[in-house]
């Protein structure tokens, strides 16, 4: 979301004699080429190989290869055809390089903490850390299926990573004028967030777990982290505990497992006889393994 307004920016920043069709142009392909090329290759791609698994299965580590054969070759075409390849190709790499990039990047700091103020770079640090990212999250999160601990906790933490630094570093690399001292500010931000989120991580992890441990929180009924954002179904097939007997003794029977949360399966150690024990963080995963038509029933309580 961030990425092309940022190219955008640079071009502005960089470009002189651009007319109105040039940048119709450059925007088109940037936006809208690039994206559809990208998507087309990945989509195409991941088409092919599920078809391919499905008559002859592939071992995981082999797609795995796959994947990032398309994620290339989605960055390649987009470039080719005057994209630009960071819009598929960014977040991979600011994955691969991060751990190299977090040494590098305080080898870099040492050299131009004296091409920054000081004092106002901290100061945007604050309301950046302590007033911005928070609202903003609060703001994503207002609907979530998540206890107001969680909400606060998220909103706290992340999403963190090296976007800013590579961001600013790509004005660094197009020449923008004033670009070092952009980096240098940025790179106090990153630091000052590094000291706080890292201070304050097990002491805040230590007091969100023992929320959990108090009560079932909201989050914990979710199978995973789109489900916190997901919709729910206004109303769930029920059946009785006798329905549910007389089901047991037919065949095949149903599969019955225990989603309970963790805080209620530790502390209640009553059990239906047969039952199999999947924690909701991990219905979506155990799923992918049962046969297509098993009949299922699932509790909580």
């Amino acid at each position: 979301m961030v990425l092309p307004t940022i190219l955008i920016l640079i071009a502005v920043a960089t470009s002189t004699g651009y007319g109105r069709v040039d940048w119709v142009e450059f925007i088109l392909k940037l936006i809208v080429v690039g994206p559809v090329v990208g998507f087309a290759i990945g989509g195409v791609g991941s088409w092919l190989i599920f078809q391919l698994d499905r008559q002859t299965p592939i071992r995981r580590e082999l797609q795995s290869l796959y994947g990032i054969g398309l994620v290339l070759g989605s960055y390649s075409v987009g470039t080719a055809v005057g994209g630009d390849g960071f819009l598929e190709y960014g977040e991979v790499t600011s994955e691969m390089t991060m751990l190299l990039s977090f040494v590098l990047f305080g080898v870099v700091l040492s050299e131009i903490l004296q091409d920054a103020p000081i004092w106002p770079s901290i100061a945007l640090a604050a309301v950046l850390i302590f007033a911005v990212r928070p609202a903003s999250l609060g703001a994503v999160l207002s609907r979530a299926h998540a206890s107001w601990e969680a909400r606060l906790f998220i909103a706290w933490f992340g999403p963190r990573g090296l976007n800013s630094l590579l961001l600013a570093l790509l004005a660094v690399h197009a020449g923008v004028p004033g670009a070092e001292e952009l980096l240098a500010v940025v790179g106090i931000v990153v630091l000052a967030s590094t000291i706080l989120h890292g201070a304050s991580a097990s002491p805040a992890s230590a007091w969100y777990a023992r929320r959990i441990s108090g009560k079932v929180h909201e989050e914990e009924r979710e199978s995973d982290a789109a489900a916190i954002f997901g919709a729910h179904e206004e109303v769930i097939p029920r059946i009785s505990v006798k329905e549910l007997s007389e089901r047991l003794q037919s065949h095949p029977s149903p599969l019955i497992l225990d989603v309970r949360s963790r805080m209620s399966y530790e502390h209640d150690e009553g059990r239906i006889p047969g039952d199999i024990r999947i924690p909701p963080d991990r219905i979506a995963e155990w799923a992918r393994t049962v046969p297509e038509g098993q009949s299922v029933v699932v509790y909580c309580t």
